[in-house]
């Protein structure tokens, strides 16, 4: 298990939180588009104070995933890297 220190999680954090709230704005605008498209009904119509709760909820669904791919990167550039330097001090 991954447990990344609070420095290099609060940094992305700092450095994603824009564009994913972007992303989850054009996400759930084409989501009503298409709602209303098929069903003829606005979709905060239909769930109500639900669809808020829906929002933020994909919001820190795509935050986690983001968030746990920049750290697996983080976590596999390390390894390499000192797999690089242990074969190059090896040589």
């Amino acid at each position: 298990m991954i447990i990344p220190s609070f420095r290099l999680y609060h940094f992305a954090v700092k450095l994603i939180w824009k564009s994913m709230l972007v992303l989850t704005f054009f996400f759930w605008t084409g989501l009503a588009v298409i709602f209303y498209l098929v069903n003829h009904v606005a979709i905060w119509v239909e769930y109500g104070c639900w669809l808020s709760l829906m929002i933020f909820g994909t919001y820190f669904l795509f935050m986690d995933v983001r968030l746990m791919v920049m750290i697996m990167r983080h976590e596999e550039k390390k390894k390499w890297k000192r797999y690089w330097l242990k074969n190059k001090f090896e040589e």
